[in-house]
């Protein structure tokens, strides 16, 4: 269910974009649009201004990140990806352009956690039916019968049948705070306000537990205390911005919301997977610590630093991380691999199949696991057991990563099942070992692909 709405508020993203401005006061006095929609529970409210996103941009940026940063191959691959992506938002907004659209609200409730609901506003009521079946579409392409839509007060609201049903009786409360925080954003393109309640704000510090550290302890109680409410305000591509503001009641709330930070940070320095981007996190963490003004944390990054970020900082930790987690990925499909060669020997008299893809028949294997996942391209593996049977030496190698698939080594699938992440070095002397096994038996000796 969360995978499902995760790609919901993506397909939504991607299909409300670029498109032309109709009502001046959504993009000046959002909470005045949302108002209708905001109860009691309501928490955070996400407000994109559609007009003034740039898929053209994000495309060209991320396209140059990918050469500058990914392998030739992999560049290759996620550049046809952006490719296809813009041809489908380009398609889906030109439609919803011939109606008006251009802005949306995501906004969430405790009464309907985990999941947000959505709302579109619509320009005039003669666009309304049109805009509704518009949206309507893009719902039931992901839907499976669990989104309803609801057109209420210039407002054509996309959720949940159970959220439908609640908004269709609920009690509009007036927020000071979600009004002060869209302020704060400013107009930017997308604008995220987070205003919780005292009550929500307690139970969130009484569920986080506290966390030593060297430099001190990370306690949640100071957010139930000290803070009020925060705003960030962000601008993509080609001019790159944010804002962000966090508002306490005091001047000393103030300075314990900043040591709360500065200790998640810290925190998160001290990661073991962190220590891999460093010294790239610490700059990152040093740039995105906000300054103490008065009752607010305010941090401002301007386009040349926050694309100097991104280009050397966060897009190089971006791609390491993609690394490893491709190579993850790869090995848990090797070990799926492995799991079918054994149901498969198991039919067959012990003998393991004579290639990979009649796995896909015999064994109920995906086609999709004989592809790694970080090339993406068919023939990525290389099979060496159609001479063996489970009876054989466990060390003996059954499938591997071609040369190139990753950076820095191989994944390798072994006779007995496990799977393990070598280094060319090594993988030779796998290889080796493997053909040592092979002339003392008379099978016939198998180079490294």
């Amino acid at each position: 269910m969360k995978r499902k709405m995760s790609k919901i508020i993506f397909l939504m993203l991607c299909g409300f974009i670029n498109l032309n401005a109709y009502a001046a006061d959504v993009t000046t006095n959002p909470e005045q649009v949302i108002k209708s929609c905001v109860d009691d529970q309501t928490y955070a409210v996400i407000h994109v201004n559609l007009d003034k996103v740039n898929i053209e941009a994000y495309v060209k940026k991320a396209a140059a990140i990918v050469n500058k940063h990914a392998r030739p191959e992999i560049a290759k691959n996620l550049e046809d990806g952006l490719k296809a992506f813009q041809s489908q938002a380009q398609m889906q907004l030109d439609e919803l352009k011939k109606v008006g659209g251009k802005d949306f609200f995501v906004v969430f409730s405790m009464y309907d956690f985990p999941f947000p609901f959505f709302a579109v506003p619509v320009h005039s009521s003669e666009a309304q039916d049109e805009l509704y079946r518009n949206v309507q579409k893009i719902a039931q392409g992901f839907n499976e019968g669990e989104l309803e839509l609801y057109a209420t007060d210039g407002l054509i609201l996309v959720g949940m049948k159970q959220t439908i049903a609640r908004l269709k009786t609920i009690s509009p409360v007036q927020s000071e705070t979600l009004v002060r925080g869209f302020q704060a954003c400013g107009d930017s393109t997308v604008q995220i306000v987070l205003f919780p309640s005292s009550d929500q704000r307690r139970i969130l510090s009484e569920m986080l537990p506290k966390i030593p550290l060297d430099s001190g302890t990370i306690n949640f109680t100071t957010v139930s205390r000290d803070l009020d409410w925060a705003a960030l305000g962000f601008n993509g591509p080609p001019s790159t911005s944010l804002n962000f503001t966090i508002q306490s009641q005091n001047s000393e709330g103030a300075d314990n919301l900043l040591k709360f930070i500065k200790n998640v940070y810290a925190l998160a320095a001290q990661s073991v997977q962190a220590q891999e981007f460093k010294p790239q996190l610490d700059q990152i963490l040093k740039v995105l610590t906000p300054e103490k003004r008065e009752n607010q944390l305010v941090l401002k990054v301007e386009p040349e630093t926050a694309n100097s970020i991104i280009d050397n900082l966060i897009a190089p930790s971006i791609f390491k991380v993609r690394a490893v987690a491709t190579r993850a990925a790869c090995a848990s499909h090797l070990k799926q691999i492995g799991v079918a060669l054994i149901l498969y020997a198991n039919d067959y008299d012990d003998k393991y199949p004579p290639n990979l893809e009649i796995l896909t028949t015999k064994a109920e294997l995906l086609p999709k696991i004989l592809v790694c996942p970080a090339t993406m391209s068919k023939d990525s593996y290389i099979y060496r057991a159609t001479d063996l049977s489970v009876s054989d030496v466990p060390y003996l190698v059954l499938v591997y990563d071609k040369k190139g698939n990753h950076e820095g080594g191989r994944n390798v699938l072994f006779l007995d099942g496990h799977v393990e992440w070598a280094s060319e070095d090594r993988f030779q002397e796998f290889i080796k070992k493997d053909n040592e096994y092979r002339r003392e038996k008379g099978y016939k000796e198998k180079s490294a692909e």
